[in-house]
């Protein structure tokens, strides 16, 4: 029975960090910032017009805020968001995946972009950008 507990505050503990994550990252793209994904998708879309982009970067800090406040909300009221909640976690996840390729791999300072020169800093980064992700896909199951 103790097992069975520390699992669930394991679970708790890790649902409120990535909630916490998503909604601060959310915050800081609606006020011009962004984490991780934001600097992914200005990268990717650095070709369009200030203002698209900006509406972009805008569209996924909203996504990214209500997935963080659903996952926060769905360890007090369950899972009563359905569909949309794991809709917007989707696009969080798959947003996120994008950006560790594009930044990781293909950015400057990634694998095939000089990560080699400094490999322990490239694989530190690496390691934490997938622990995030795979936190993203183990919350709210």
């Amino acid at each position: 029975m103790a097992n069975k507990s520390g699992v669930r505050l394991f679970w708790v503990v890790l649902n409120l960090a990535v909630g916490a994550m998503l909604a601060v990252g959310g915050i800081w793209a609606l006020q011009g910032g962004g984490d991780f994904g934001c600097n992914a998708i200005r990268t990717v879309f650095s070709g369009l017009s200030g203002n698209l982009l900006r509406i972009i970067v805008i569209a996924f800090g909203v996504i990214e805020l209500l997935s963080g406040i659903f996952i926060i909300l769905q360890l007090f009221i369950g899972d009563r968001m359905g569909a949309f909640g794991s809709i917007l976690k989707l696009i969080v996840v798959i947003v996120w995946a994008a950006a560790i390729v594009l930044a990781d791999f293909l950015g400057r300072g990634g694998l095939l972009n000089g990560g080699m020169n400094n490999f322990l800093s490239w694989l530190y980064g690496f390691a934490t950008h997938l622990i995030v992700l795979c936190a993203l896909l183990v919350t709210r199951d």
